[in-house]
C-alpha cells in the first residue's frame, strides 16, 4: 500500500474524525481507520503510539473548532455560550469525547490541557467584566455554575430531540440560545 508519509497522519485523523462524527468514538478502531486510509495498521502505529494519542488529536480538533467559532461571534458573553452549546448540538459525539468521562491523562498532552483550560478561562474572562467588584472566589463559583448550566442544557436539548413530542420551551431555548443565556446567567 502506498501513501505519502507527510500527509498520512492528518489523513488518519480526518478519517477517525468522520467515523466519530457519524458513529461515535466507540466505533473508531485502528484497523478500520488504516483500512479506510488504504494503509496497514503498522503504518497507523508509525504516527500514533496508541489509540489515546488519536483521541487526543480529535479532542484537540474539537477545541480548535470551538475557538475558531468564538472568533466569529458577537463580542458578548451570551454569544460565547450559545456558540459552545451549538457545538455540542452539532457535534454530539465529538462533544461527548471532549467532555464525557475521558480516560486521558491531560498531563501527557499539554497542548490539549491548555485548550481545555482556555475554554474555561473564556468564561472567567467574560465574568470579570460583569463582576469586577466581586472576589475571585465568587467569580469562580459563578464560572462553575455557568459551565455546569451550559453542559447541562446541551444534554437536555440533545435528549429532548429523542422524544416523540418535544416541549415547546426546549424548542424555544434551542432557537433563542443568546436570549435564554441572557435570561438565566445573572438571575
Amino acid at each position: 500500500m502506498s501513501y505519502h508519509r507527510k500527509n498520512l497522519k492528518e489523513k488518519l485523523i480526518e478519517i477517525a474524525w468522520e467515523i466519530c462524527i457519524s458513529d461515535s468514538w466507540q466505533n473508531v478502531n485502528m484497523r478500520l481507520v488504516a483500512d479506510r486510509a488504504g494503509v496497514s495498521a503498522t503504518a497507523f502505529y508509525r504516527h500514533f503510539k496508541c489509540k489515546t494519542d488519536l483521541k487526543a488529536e480529535l479532542i484537540q480538533r474539537g477545541f480548535q473548532i470551538i475557538q475558531e467559532g468564538i472568533k466569529d461571534v458577537t463580542n458578548n458573553f451570551s454569544s460565547y455560550g450559545a456558540h459552545y452549546i451549538r457545538f455540542g448540538l452539532d457535534y454530539p459525539h465529538i462533544y461527548d469525547l471532549m467532555f464525557g468521562n475521558t480516560d486521558i491523562d491531560m498531563s501527557l498532552y499539554p497542548n490539549l490541557e491548555a485548550l481545555f483550560d482556555s475554554s474555561f478561562m473564556g468564561i472567567i474572562e467574560g465574568l470579570n467584566s460583569f463582576m469586577s467588584n466581586k472576589s475571585e472566589k465568587e467569580v469562580m463559583i459563578k464560572a462553575y455554575e455557568i459551565w455546569a448550566s451550559v453542559h447541562g442544557i446541551v444534554g437536555i436539548l440533545r435528549q429532548s430531540k429523542l422524544q416523540r413530542k418535544r416541549p415547546e420551551t426546549l424548542e424555544w431555548i434551542e432557537n433563542n440560545l443568546e436570549e435564554y443565556l441572557e435570561m438565566t446567567t445573572f438571575k
